[in-house]
């Protein structure tokens, strides 16, 4: 599991880029991958910084905007100016408050992501397991067992 979180967490990253969902690659370089072990499983958990959480999760309406000062830099990033004669900060502050009243639906960015990967990683854990099983399976049939 350990070679599997950093390829997950790669994919994200490369996914975030070609999606364009990312306009400075600070979401994207806040992404990380954390192997975890219980009693009866192990598994990866993907996160990343506040903006990361609310693109993947998407943020519920009639919650509390986002700060207006954070799209205003996201609208300067992508290129994106103002209609109507109006501020860039005006326009910040709208679209923040439209995101507050309306919510705005996730994307679900590692399922996206690992999806493009998941082949690959199939084939080389079930090689891994595969090979467990076999070392298993003569280590005990070599056993002398009179």
């Amino acid at each position: 599991m350990e070679t599997y979180g950093p390829k997950i967490k790669e994919a994200i990253k490369t996914y975030m880029g070609e999606t364009e969902i990312n306009a400075t690659g600070q979401t994207a370089s806040s992404v990380y991958s954390n192997v975890f072990e219980t009693t009866n499983s192990i598994g990866i958990a993907v996160g990343g910084s506040k903006s990361f959480t609310v693109l993947h999760t998407g943020r519920r309406k009639g919650a509390t905007p986002p700060p207006s000062t954070s799209i205003e830099s996201w609208m300067r990033a992508k290129g994106i100016g103002p209609r109507n004669g109006k501020s860039l900060k005006s326009a910040a502050f709208a679209i923040a408050r439209s995101i507050g009243k309306k919510g705005y639906k996730g994307r679900n960015i590692s399922y996206q992501a690992s999806l493009r990967i998941m082949n690959a990683l199939l084939k080389d854990s079930s090689a891994a397991y595969i090979k467990d099983v076999e070392q298993h399976l003569k280590n005990s049939t070599s056993k002398n067992v009179n």
